[in-house]
């Protein structure tokens, strides 16, 4: 068994035990509880803050061993402010992955709608967009670095450019 499959059932025990105690204090004080100062304050008293910040933690380790797992041949995202570029792994070392950008095929059914406003006009439905992928032996090549302290993959020299699981292709018509 994998260690984010370890992860992932132990977020859902400790969810599960969160649930378990929302229902107690929803039963105490009723609905709508989260509201209520006094049933939130009895919540987090209760163990609901350990168990808040037990997921917390359990939810970046579970993601943090999910990015270690990305191996060659998988498709990531490489992520800029707002656009985003699908990728596809084409090297991996202890420390680094190399990805290589993906064709990416806007739908031809995606029709933008414009609205007069911002700079210029605004897209309304730019979230609305939808690509298919496929491999391009020339596209861009860029190297990441893994990071343990964000527990990713990322570019620049400042890490601010962050690689996700998946391809993910987004051009932010607003921006």
């Amino acid at each position: 068994m994998k260690k984010s499959d370890e992860l992932k059932m132990q977020i859902e025990q400790v969810q599960r035990e969160r649930h378990e105690l929302e229902e107690k204090i929803r039963e105490k004080y009723g609905k709508p509880w989260w509201n209520d100062i006094h049933a939130h304050n009895d919540f987090f008293r209760s163990g609901g803050k350990v168990l808040c910040d037990k997921e917390e933690e359990l939810d970046f380790c579970y993601h943090r061993e999910l990015n270690r797992e990305i191996d060659v041949g998988d498709g990531v995202t490489y992520c800029l402010w707002s656009d985003r570029y699908a990728c596809t792994v084409i090297k991996k070392t202890a420390k680094t992955i190399t990805i290589q950008r993906d064709k990416a095929i806007l739908d031809p059914n995606f029709k933008p709608e414009w609205v007069v406003g911002g700079f210029s006009a605004v897209c309304l439905n730019d979230e609305e967009q939808d690509y298919t992928y496929e491999r391009n032996p020339d596209g861009e090549i860029f190297v990441c670095h893994w990071s343990e302290k964000r527990g990713r993959y990322q570019c620049g020299s400042d890490g601010s450019i962050k690689i996700v699981r998946g391809r993910h292709e987004y051009y932010d018509r607003n921006f």
